[in-house]
């Protein structure tokens, strides 16, 4: 069987055509003599390296080795650079996290002083609040040689080292996109916050390795399993998945999935016609086949409320363990004052060909600026007027072009699915997300 629904995001209908955009390198080595060091949450692979040989906590040109860090986090750094700080940038879309499957969902960076064998969320508590190792150890009552080592590999032996392990996960969702961003007594009560709730779950007995602990808009820190892999993520209860390619969606609707056996799909399509295929997941790869065909599809991102794969044909699948069929309250609040980065298939309504496009979108008051910032031709900007009308988000276009209207159906901390009701466009998902990175990064891996 060839999985058809292979296409990818629903159009802008702005008149902007983008085309073109350069590729991520994925080279990493540790190859060379100097200072290995490993930077770590979990361990971060294709998370990128700055010498910071000014001394100024940012990440300056010609400071980026050209180099990524492997699939352990690890990375030589030469001899003649071994006497400065070291920045590690965990970069949306990008780099991978050992803790879980799919990449990053938000960018931030991590400091470590020079001669130091880590780079880790700790180092960077010392660094941002200009203290010791030894003394953020002391505040946090947890032992100075698990902070200031490679607490992950210590979990095999010592059962404290999941705290740290579980402490260091979770301020890494607190961390400013750069390290200069981070506000030290912000982040000290933020950490000190997630360290009470770690406490209280230690105490219930939790697996400490099953959850992260999230802070949401309230102030109020909680915990969160973690999916520990895309086979797990499958197995946890019913999928639904749907191309975001116009032509695919309205053709096939939305799939709801199963996991009905040791190694087997159920597929129910729109029409309630079921069918049973066999997978396979190599990292995080879904590998299915029925009869002599078969598919691989690359998983980017894994949520629970918002998944996203790459087929070999280069399309996008919004796959998710909600409602596809039900809509989201949407207010003014999600938008005004906020920058939003639109990623959507700028493909015509019968082309089962992507296109894809991303548009950055400014909100103010009652006007949004819209530009397309990866375009191979420039573009000029678009400032329109923009309205909630009731749970939609409607923007009025010039004479001639569509006016856009969308509604919330999902989302998670980094980007909301929306469906959409614009005349030529309806009938498809797109996708809002908060995070340049990762805009970008989709963006290249579905044109790949």
């Amino acid at each position: 069987m060839h999985f058809k629904y292979t296409a990818v995001a629903a159009s802008l209908t702005l008149a902007l055509s983008l085309t073109g955009c350069g590729s991520d390198s994925d080279t990493n080595s540790t190859a060379g003599t100097g200072n290995t060091i490993k930077v770590i949450d979990g361990y971060l692979s294709q998370a990128e390296i700055c010498i910071d040989q000014n001394k100024n906590s940012v990440c300056d040109a010609g400071e980026l080795l050209p180099t990524l860090t492997n699939a352990k986090g690890e990375i030589t750094i030469p001899a003649d650079k071994a006497g400065y700080p070291i920045i590690a940038r965990a970069i949306a879309g990008k780099t991978s996290d050992s803790d879980k499957p799919g990449t990053l969902g938000n960018s931030y960076e991590l400091i470590a002083a020079a001669g130091s064998k880590v780079v880790t969320p700790f180092t960077t508590l010392a660094s941002v609040q200009g203290k010791t190792l030894a003394q953020v150890a002391s505040e946090l009552n947890l032992p100075a040689e698990m902070i200031s080592g490679d607490y992950v590999a210590m979990k095999a032996s010592d059962n404290k080292a999941k705290e740290v392990h579980l402490l260091a996960r979770s301020v890494t969702s607190e961390l400013a996109p750069t390290v200069k961003d981070n506000q030290a007594a912000e982040l000290t009560a933020t950490t000190q916050k997630i360290q009470k709730e770690i406490d209280d779950q230690v105490n219930a007995g939790a697996k400490l390795d099953d959850i992260t602990i999230e802070i949401d808009d309230s102030g109020k820190a909680s915990s969160v399993t973690i999916i520990q892999s895309l086979d797990a993520y499958l197995k946890d209860g019913d999928s639904q998945f749907i191309s975001m390619n116009q032509a695919y969606a309205i053709d096939e609707g939305i799939f709801k999935v199963s996991v009905s056996g040791e190694k087997q799909l159920t597929l129910t399509d729109k029409n309630s016609k079921v069918e049973t295929i066999n997978y396979t997941t190599e990292g995080n790869t879904l590998v299915v086949s029925s009869g002599a065909n078969s598919e691989r599809d690359t998983f980017i991102y894994i949520a629970e409320n918002i998944s996203l794969a790459v087929t070999e044909d280069s399309d996008l699948i919004l796959w998710t363990k909600g409602d596809l069929q039900k809509s989201q309250p949407l207010a003014a609040s999600y938008f005004e004052g906020k920058t939003w980065y639109y990623l959507s298939d700028d493909a015509p309504s019968q082309s089962k060909e992507a296109q894809p496009m991303v548009a950055k979108m400014v909100f103010g008051k009652d006007k949004v600026t819209i530009t397309e910032p990866y375009s191979t031709k420039p573009t000029e900007s678009m400032d329109l007027p923009w309205k909630m009308d009731g749970d939609k988000l409607f923007i009025n276009f010039p004479e001639g072009d569509s006016d856009f209207s969308v509604t919330l159906y999902l989302e998670d901390k980094n980007m909301m699915a929306v469906y959409n009701y614009s005349e030529s466009r309806m009938g498809v998902y797109d996708l809002f997300i908060k995070h340049e990175d990762m805009a970008k990064n989709l963006y290249n891996k579905w044109k790949k």
